[in-house]
């Protein structure tokens, strides 16, 4: 491994464990959140290990978990992160509606990762009462229909 991208994913592991200890730590006060110390043991020991991809899992986890979080605590939170550690979630949003789209308009499911994509989309539509005519869509293409 080069320098250079030794000190990269060094970097991106500091960013997303302090993303996910901000996150944690909004989410604890905004409301009862008991999983949060456990969760908070688990980003430390993935920092320290220098362990981007658990890092990563941890995130999208943690990040399904904000669907339970009102409108506006989410827009708080939001804006929390975009001032702290300049994460803009509206832009990450944006980017996986149209990765979610390429793979509706195609109509086929190319790797296990575009289907644990449309996965993560489908909950997220049916916790969120999304379009009811994207969820068929979705659960038509992964077979659930």
């Amino acid at each position: 491994m080069t320098k250079k991208t030794s000190t990269n994913r060094a970097t991106e592991v500091s960013l997303l464990a302090n993303r996910l200890r901000s996150t944690i730590q909004f989410v604890e006060t905004a409301q009862d959140f008991p999983a949060g110390p456990t969760i908070r043991n688990l980003v430390g020991a993935a920092e320290a290990k220098n362990d981007l991809r658990t890092l990563r899992l941890i995130c999208r986890d943690v990040d399904a978990m904000l669907i339970a979080l009102a409108p506006s605590q989410r827009a708080e939170l939001d804006t929390i992160l975009r001032q702290q550690l300049g994460v803009d979630r509206d832009a990450e949003k944006a980017t996986f509606d149209r990765q979610i789209a390429a793979i509706l308009d195609r109509g086929s499911i190319a790797s296990e990762r575009e289907r644990r994509r449309l996965e993560d989309y489908l909950a997220m539509l049916q916790v969120s009462g999304g379009d009811q005519e994207l969820t068929k869509r979705v659960l038509h293409l992964l077979g659930k229909a």
